[in-house]
């Protein structure tokens, strides 16, 4: 074959004709050579889908293609693509190295727990599969500074082995209606409220302390400069070095929100960038909602006892939806409530209800201020309109 009528992969995708009859398959070997052809058609369908990887020998050849016409525009233009396609290919395969690397043991153990509590106790997890159950409606459990020693509401002292460079979790899992208190071997202080799970070291190694939460917790961390507080969720990693916040990360809430009562944190989340990790600070006073659909964070000023007035027994609220008040009276009392429309549930409530009271007293409460009834039939709860006497 003669030099001139030589023809290459790039002069093929430079070439309208020619890459219109690379498509169609009209382009005979004995104009163009076969390896040629296989080459073009490789960076053919690797720019109509940017996910096909190339292998060695195609990135070896394409770049001296590159180099050899890069002062040709036509060819140019194809080599942008071709390189964007090879750069976006990269970008991926690094993104999910470092998402994958990025897993923390202590949500990979997570993952292996049950998805919903297997009993209406509170659960206390051990290594070994050893289970505590815990009856109370509040509990307290207590950690000596070792982890070997575990206080339950002042009447029953556990005792666990802690091995050296070993790391062993720990699992409270407190069903809906119930609630409880966790002092860490670190003297941090952890609300846990109903329907939630939290996972812990026995004790923290040297590096971090981290733990694991699904559900909502109020956290009141000692501070330990060296050794920075971290609260991990499916979608939201919190970074602290001595504070006080509210997490409520429940697996069927659509936003998951963070409240910082005071002190400074650090919100780590996945974002809309290739490598998918952004991060934002709090301040107090502030309310962060972030939603794992968007990958959108959005925060603004709130009043926090709005949020936290949960751990001391009541509800403090300002213009919250009934439908959003409901949804906490169900997990804290674990009872059934529906609402009649939807309308109903749109309408908002001011004021402070005591959570010492049982679930009709607070909702007749409520019903006192809106234009509601409150009927009970069996273990379900129904709010309806109120309806007209007579």
């Amino acid at each position: 074959m003669k030099e001139n009528n030589y023809k290459r992969a790039e002069d093929i995708l430079a070439d309208d004709s020619l890459s219109e009859h690379l498509i169609n398959g009209e382009i005979s070997e004995e104009v163009i050579p076969a390896e040629e052809l296989l080459f073009a058609e490789n960076i053919r369908k690797a720019l109509d889908s940017p996910k096909t990887p190339f292998n060695f020998d195609q990135k070896e050849l394409l770049g001296k293609s590159i180099t050899n016409h890069i002062n040709q525009s036509k060819k140019n233009a194809v080599i942008i693509r071709i390189s964007s396609a090879a750069a976006v290919l990269l970008l991926i395969g690094v993104s999910v190295f470092f998402q994958l690397q990025n897993r923390s043991g202590i949500a990979q153990f997570a993952s292996t727990l049950p998805a919903k509590p297997q009993s209406d106790f509170t659960q206390l997890m051990l290594p070994g599969e050893k289970i505590i159950q815990i009856e109370a409606q509040e509990s307290n459990i207590e950690y000596s500074a070792t982890g070997e020693k575990i206080n339950i509401d002042t009447l029953k002292t556990i005792e666990q082995t802690v091995k050296t460079g070993d790391m062993a979790y720990n699992t409270v899992i407190v069903p809906y209606g119930k609630r409880t208190r966790i002092t860490l071997s670190d003297n941090s202080t952890i609300w846990l409220n109903s329907g939630s799970k939290l996972v812990y070291p026995v004790c923290f190694d040297e590096k971090k302390r981290e733990v694991f939460l699904e559900g909502e917790a109020i956290f009141e961390v000692s501070p330990d400069q060296a050794h920075p507080f971290h609260v991990v969720s499916h979608n939201l990693e919190i970074k602290v070095l001595g504070t006080v916040f509210d997490l409520s990360a429940y697996a069927d809430d659509s936003i998951v929100n963070t409240v910082l009562e005071h002190g400074s944190v650090e919100l780590i989340y996945k974002g809309t960038s290739m490598f998918g990790q952004n991060k934002e600070k709090m301040t107090p006073g502030m309310l962060a909602m972030y939603n794992p659909d968007s990958k959108s964070l959005v925060q603004k000023s709130v009043n926090t006892r709005d949020y936290t007035s949960w751990k001391d027994g009541y509800l403090n609220l300002d213009q919250k939806s009934l439908g959003s008040i409901v949804k906490k009276l169900s997990r804290y009392y674990n009872v059934s409530i529906e609402i009649e429309s939807q309308d109903l549930a749109d309408e908002t409530f001011t004021g402070h209800l005591d959570l010492r009271n049982t679930a009709i007293q607070v909702l007749e409460l409520i019903a006192e201020t809106m234009d509601i009834e409150i009927v009970q039939a069996g273990h379900q709860i129904t709010i309806r309109k109120r309806q007209a006497s007579g």
